[in-house]
């Protein structure tokens, strides 16, 4: 079956002029109440994920004290991503998504309560945590494109370049709080609890998806084969030059940019001396930036230069993330943290809400997977190769190449590529 991306009933929305009062341009998603609650309901996960996250990445190092087995976790998480990524968006295509997200969200709290079990009763080791990552990163192939194209469903299209920079907001917001609050929780009760509430905090999500109406799955004429249809979101992307140099930027952020996040509890450690608090207080500033990054991109919805913006964005995180590299003073860390943050998801949501508004819908959900893709494939060798060098030459050194690499890329693009500067 294939899903409809119907508009909004009107009747669910509040009237005007009360909501004019409530929201300003940078929050107008925000008037419509299903995306509300749904954006409620994924805050609070999140926040109960970013305080897993904290636990998960110390009680790694504290078992292995290595920063490759942090590359080696990180791999096994995200292997499946490489290789079954692009099914995740034919299957939101073709199937109701608030039934699919019913099914990714339970298993993730169910992953979560075992993991908090096993590390609670003393039975946890690595290869525990490997298992239940892997299966983490096979859940999450349909849940990424499932639940990023759900808000073409909770806002009507004239507002879908806001909505999404706001869904994506849910996400950074509760990096915001959760890292810190997971820094604190670790410090005083351990990650077992860490993993307690991140699995009770998936039923918020739940919650509002069950608020949500049960749109009807109308079937699509097609004659395609399912691996037909899943190469179309493929071939539309690789029609449009600019969205396709985007996507490729994407990736290289991916693969070399974006691994100082997994190095993040060694450099906790070794490079800053700030420990389990001051790790949760890392990823909290860098969660802050983001949030900055989506506030601006949520005001600048409506803009006609999100190619110029994206190449700003890159070339802005390529140096700063290059000059964190050579940081070891705190506040400075965190300041640069928040810097670049606030330019990496500036890039991520950019070409999200570029390949949304463009495609058509019944495209969506496979150009989207095309999108979730190009930030998760890459990351099993990014880990693995982030990991590497961090063992061998140090972290900052491993930062800094991968810093290096993004400032080619962006510089490439700005160079050599003028279509990256038509995308609307």
């Amino acid at each position: 079956m294939s899903h409809p991306n119907p508009t909004p009933d009107p009747t669910v929305s509040e009237p005007a002029e009360r909501r004019s009062r409530l929201f300003g341009e940078t929050f107008r998603a925000m008037e419509y109440p299903l995306f509300r609650r749904f954006w409620l309901g994924a805050f609070l996960s999140f926040t109960g994920s970013w305080v897993q996250m904290v636990a998960h990445g110390w009680l790694v190092y504290d078992l292995t004290r290595s920063e490759l087995w942090l590359g080696v976790t990180s791999f096994v998480g995200t292997m499946p991503m490489l290789i079954l990524g692009l099914f995740g968006g034919a299957i939101a295509d073709r199937f109701n998504r608030k039934k699919i997200l019913y099914c990714t969200q339970s298993m993730f709290a169910l992953s979560a309560l075992t993991l908090a079990t096993l590390t609670l009763t003393n039975h946890i080791n690595i290869y525990v945590i490997l298992v239940l990552s892997f299966i983490n990163g096979i859940v999450g192939i349909v849940d990424m494109p499932t639940r990023l194209s759900m808000v073409s469903e909770l806002v009507p299209k004239k507002d879908l370049a806001n909505g999404i920079a706001l869904n994506a907001a849910s996400f950074q917001t509760a990096r915001i709080f959760g890292p810190a609050l997971g820094g604190m929780l670790l410090e005083w009760v351990g990650p077992g609890y860490c993993f307690l509430i991140n699995g009770f905090s998936y039923l918020a999500i739940l919650l509002a998806l069950a608020s949500i109406p049960l749109q009807p799955s109308v079937s699509h004429k097609t004659s395609a084969s399912f691996v037909e249809g899943l190469l179309e979101g493929a071939r539309y992307v690789r029609s449009q030059p600019g969205l396709l140099a985007l996507v490729c930027n994407i990736s290289v952020l991916s693969l070399f940019g974006l691994s100082y996040l997994t190095l993040m509890p060694a450099i906790a450690d070794k490079v800053l001396g700030v420990g389990k608090a001051g790790l949760g207080q890392l990823y909290t500033f860098a969660g802050i930036g983001s949030l900055c990054g989506l506030l601006i991109m949520a005001r600048l919805s409506q803009t006609n230069h999100r190619g110029k913006l994206i190449l700003f964005a890159a070339n802005g995180f390529a140096w700063t993330l290059f000059a964190f590299s050579f940081v070891q003073e705190v506040w400075i860390a965190k300041g640069l943290l928040m810097v670049a943050g606030m330019f990496g998801v500036m890039q991520m949501a950019s070409t999200n809400t570029a390949l949304q508004t463009l495609a058509p819908d019944h495209l969506r959900g496979r150009v989207l997977s095309l999108h979730t893709w190009s930030i998760n494939a890459p990351a099993p060798f990014a880990a693995l190769l982030a990991g590497n060098l961090a063992q061998w030459y140090g972290p900052p050194i491993s930062i800094r190449v991968g810093a290096s690499v993004c400032a080619l890329m962006a510089l490439g693009l700005l160079l050599f590529v003028p279509a990256v500067r038509r995308v609307k």
